[in-house]
């Protein structure tokens, strides 16, 4: 597929530590030729089913069949109509299979999409799974949480953060879903430009009750997207796992020149941050020029001197731009000319955001967890490979030693994933 740009994938849906069956489910679906691929995408989708044994599966998978079926065949003009149609068919299609049975009434199921096509990236949103955004240093919830909390934040905007929301009480109480009624509000939003090295991750609640979005983005972010997958669901089943977990990771290949073809006036609200070491190189230089102009009017160069402290008075102003300008686009801050109607849970910019880090506290998060699942392995009296487990957990040691932390971080991921290998079936 030469008309597209490279990129890597993988997925994985695990029934939990908890319970008896799985209510999630996820589809990728590519296209197969070229005009498809101008005129629709690929498509990639996941769905949390609720309403008890059997119904929220129902609900999910249904969700998951018509979506991709309908986007594909209809005759919208446009990708984003095309996709709202397929959710809204979905929704129909759920509830249409509630109200003829008892025991299905008012299933329903979450439902996050993301289209990636010539024009850009589309998200399809209903619920609380989630889409993320990894750029650079940074990760981006794309979407809006469909929950009591959330739009309680929405109405209350200037008060406090979504982050101070009681989410125990009402993080996970839904606002909307596909299925319940006869009728959705579906969030639709874009195109927006996607870049060479972006990495998208689409969960269910799963993951994001065990995993915060730092944890998250950088283990998509440095590992391939099948290890990515795999340590996501295995590190949510370490930590409780009482619930369905699934993601899908989808990365756009670096080794790609090209990008999507959406006018850079359209790109989603995204800048890159100022590299690290740009504010401490300004304020040097700063200093240099200072100290210059300090040496020069002492021997009485007041012309060449005031020209050298113009100099540094600019390295100055553009330290302090730098500083602002990467601490605005690491924490997502905004001016208020930039905020969006308060109507609305559809803003010009994330709803979340956080800067990445890839340091020895990240790895040693992990390296807990591996010895904490080890701990529980032996005494359980699991049967994995201790040999081969071993080998990485020296191998992540000495590649941390060496500051090596994405090595580190992969070998932890693979000894997680040797250990759960023994558990008993």
């Amino acid at each position: 597929m030469h008309w597209t740009p490279k990129f890597q994938y993988a997925s994985r849906s695990d029934t939990g530590m908890k319970r008896q069956n799985n209510e999630d489910t996820c589809s990728i679906t590519l296209c197969p030729e070229e005009q498809m691929w101008v005129t629709r995408g690929h498509l990639f989708a996941v769905a949390d089913g609720m309403g008890g044994h059997e119904v929220g599966e129902l609900a999910s998978k249904t969700a998951i069949d018509t979506l991709p079926h309908v986007f594909y065949k209809s005759s919208q003009p446009t990708a984003a109509a095309a996709l709202r149609e397929a959710l809204t068919e979905a929704n129909a299609a759920i509830h249409d299979i509630g109200m003829k049975n008892r025991d299905f009434h008012r299933m329903g199921t979450t439902c996050s999409s993301l289209l990636i096509n010539a024009e850009g990236f589309i998200i399809g949103h209903v619920g609380d799974s989630r889409i993320y955004r990894i750029r650079e240093e940074r990760i981006d919830q794309l979407t809006f949480d469909h929950t009591v909390a959330w739009e309680q934040k929405l109405r209350h905007k200037h008060n406090q953060s979504l982050e101070q929301v009681d989410s125990d009480k009402f993080g996970h109480v839904l606002t909307r879903c596909l299925g319940p009624e006869p009728q959705v509000q579906i969030d639709t939003e874009g195109p927006f430009e996607y870049l060479p090295g972006d990495v998208f991750v689409l969960c269910s609640d799963g993951i994001v009750k065990y995993l915060s979005d730092i944890e998250l983005g950088t283990i998509a972010k440095y590992l391939p997207p099948a290890e990515a997958v795999r340590l996501l669901v295995n590190i949510a089943n370490l930590r409780g796992g009482a619930d369905n977990s699934t993601a899908i990771v989808v990365r756009i290949s670096k080794q790609d020149g090209s990008t999507s073809s959406l006018p850079a006036t359209q790109e989603f609200h995204l800048r890159s941050a100022p590299p690290v070491w740009a504010q401490p190189l300004l304020l040097f230089l700063a200093l240099l020029c200072g100290i210059a102009a300090g040496v020069l009017s002492f021997n009485q160069w007041a012309i060449l001197a005031a020209s050298i402290g113009l100099l540094g008075a600019c390295f100055l102003l553009g330290a302090f731009l730098a500083g602002r300008e990467r601490r605005r686009v690491l924490t997502g801050e905004e001016s208020e000319n930039d905020a969006a109607d308060q109507s609305s849970t559809i803003f010009f910019r994330p709803y979340r955001t956080a800067a990445l880090r890839l340091n020895d506290a990240i790895i040693e998060k992990f390296r807990e967890a591996a010895f904490r699942l080890q701990a529980t392995a032996r005494d359980a009296n699991w049967t994995p490979d201790w040999p081969q487990y071993q080998t990485h957990v020296k191998g992540a040691e000495l590649a941390t030693q060496q500051r090596k932390y994405r090595l580190a971080l992969q070998e932890w991921s693979r000894g997680i994933e040797i250990l759960f290998a023994g558990m008993p079936k």
